[in-house]
């Protein structure tokens, strides 16, 4: 049986690591605009390789229901309070580079 301080820290990790999986998603969204099914797979599979290495170092490779539910908190989290402003600066991005080199054309 692990520590409680142990398993506070993997909930705390997997809160972040549901807080990346939120800016991934808007990244992905904004590179795969016009490819939807593309940048959906590719989201799938970059998730698998962020979260494999997390919960193999948090909690050595254990599931659990309150590990899912961090991990859903975080995302909402960052769905409700970080998504508007970071997807209008990464749109912000995305239109400058855009104009400045002919990226994502």
């Amino acid at each position: 049986m692990e520590g409680i301080e142990r398993q506070i820290s993997s909930l705390m990790i997997l809160f972040w690591t549901g807080l990346a999986w939120g800016l991934l998603y808007d990244c992905f969204v904004l590179l795969f605009r016009k490819r939807r099914q593309l940048g959906d797979f590719a989201f799938w599979i970059s998730l698998i390789f962020l979260t494999f290495p997390v919960l193999l170092l948090t909690t050595w490779g254990e599931l659990r229901v309150s590990l899912g539910v961090s991990l859903l908190m975080g995302v909402a989290c960052y769905r409700r309070v970080f998504h508007p402003s970071v997807y209008l600066s990464l749109r912000l991005v995305k239109g400058k580079l855009r104009r400045r080199r002919g990226f994502f054309t």
